[in-house]
């Protein structure tokens, strides 16, 4: 083989050879991104179970719904990815049966929505809507004081 047809064959591997590594590239940031966009959907499950936890076991009531939604608030942006925003409809909690009060409540409904994940993607950054989270969490002591002492769960 003469020099120039060695050079073309060198040339024309080069050319294959970033064009395969661009493609892996992109194949492996899409792999890294899905994998991080599961992780942001756990995080909002988590929060969700979170939520329904916290009013299970403190008063009923909108000073304590505040908390709870701060607490919650705190877990889900702690991840650095996932938006809340001044909205105050991603989180709502229902308990069961409509109207109870402490001491005949028997389920709590905590609902997570809109909430916003902001993907990484080079050169374009996306924001994907995560789908609701629903948790529900027998009644449990549903009081701020049990037998005296502060539950501190609720402060």
């Amino acid at each position: 083989m003469s020099l120039i047809g060695r050079r073309q064959q060198a040339g024309s591997a080069m050319i294959e050879l970033a064009l395969s590594l661009s493609v892996f590239c992109v194949a492996l940031i899409a792999a890294l991104e899905f994998a991080r966009f599961m992780l942001l959907w756990n995080t909002a499950a988590e929060a969700s179970a979170r939520a329904s936890r916290l009013a299970s076991l403190c008063d009923p009531g909108a000073v304590q719904e505040t908390r709870i939604r701060e607490q919650v608030r705190y877990f889900i942006e702690a991840s650095g990815h996932i938006r809340v925003g001044s909205r105050s409809d991603w989180l709502v909690l229902t308990y069961s049966p409509a109207q109870c009060t402490q001491t005949d409540c028997t389920l709590v409904e905590a609902r997570l929505s809109g909430l916003q994940a902001q993907l990484l993607i080079p050169a374009s950054p996306l924001t994907l809507t995560l789908p609701a989270h629903r948790s529900l969490q027998i009644r449990e002591a549903m009081r701020n004081v049990i037998a005296g002492e502060s539950n501190s769960s609720c402060h």
